[in-house]
C-alpha cells in the first residue's frame, strides 16, 4: 500500500488516505479502514481535526 501524503475526497471509489480502490464508497470504506491500521489512524486524526467544526459529534 502506498502512503498518500494528501487526502483526495473527490474520488469516492478510492481511499482518501492511501489511494487503494474501495469495494464501495460507503461500507467498502469502513471495511477498508477496519483492515488498514494506517488508514484507520488517518481517518481518526481527520475526524478529530474536524470534530470542533461540527455542532456535536456524529454517531459511527
Amino acid at each position: 500500500m502506498a502512503v498518500n501524503t494528501t487526502t483526495n475526497w473527490n474520488d469516492l471509489t478510492s481511499c482518501p488516505f492511501c489511494g487503494d480502490e474501495l469495494a464501495s464508497p460507503g461500507a467498502g470504506f469502513i471495511d477498508h479502514i477496519d483492515s488498514s491500521a494506517n488508514c484507520e489512524d488517518g481517518f481518526e486524526q481527520w475526524r478529530a481535526n474536524i470534530a470542533g467544526d461540527l455542532a456535536g459529534e456524529w454517531s459511527g
